[in-house]
């Protein structure tokens, strides 16, 4: 399911690159602890949303350069709030990561994510035109 997109990665920065890149160098390194699943997932999952939701961009009035972030850090709050606890969050993402290889599990946990996707990037704009 969430195969490797390096070939779209290579037009955008990871989400552990654009920490690094706004929180500086040693802030940006501290979030290591949160585990190389994490920001697989948060990487993998922002990415599916872009390709699914790209003309979303004009809509939300962001640039092509905002929205792939703004997808990044939803996806980041989303895997967050799935955790129970911060303590959880490495557990978590690594269970998931290596559930998300079942291919139902991976399509209902995508229909859970994108419904999380429409909800938090609601405007009133969108009210007849749902996102797309």
């Amino acid at each position: 399911m969430l195969e490797n997109k390096s070939n779209s990665r290579q037009t955008s920065k990871s989400f552990h690159e654009n920490l690094i890149q706004r929180l500086g160098h040693y802030d940006g390194r501290a979030l290591d602890a949160l585990g190389q699943d994490f920001f697989y997932l948060v990487d993998q999952l922002s990415t599916g949303l872009h390709e699914k939701h790209e003309k979303d961009a004009t809509l939300l009035d962001l640039s092509e350069l905002e929205f792939p972030w703004e997808l990044q850090v939803f996806a980041n709050q989303f895997l967050r709030e799935c955790a129970q606890t911060s303590r959880q969050l490495t557990l978590f993402c690594r269970g998931l990561r290596k559930k998300l290889e079942d291919k139902e599990f991976s399509q209902e946990f995508l229909e859970i994510l994108d419904e999380a996707y429409q909800h938090h990037f609601y405007v009133a704009e969108s009210k007849k035109h749902y996102l797309v």
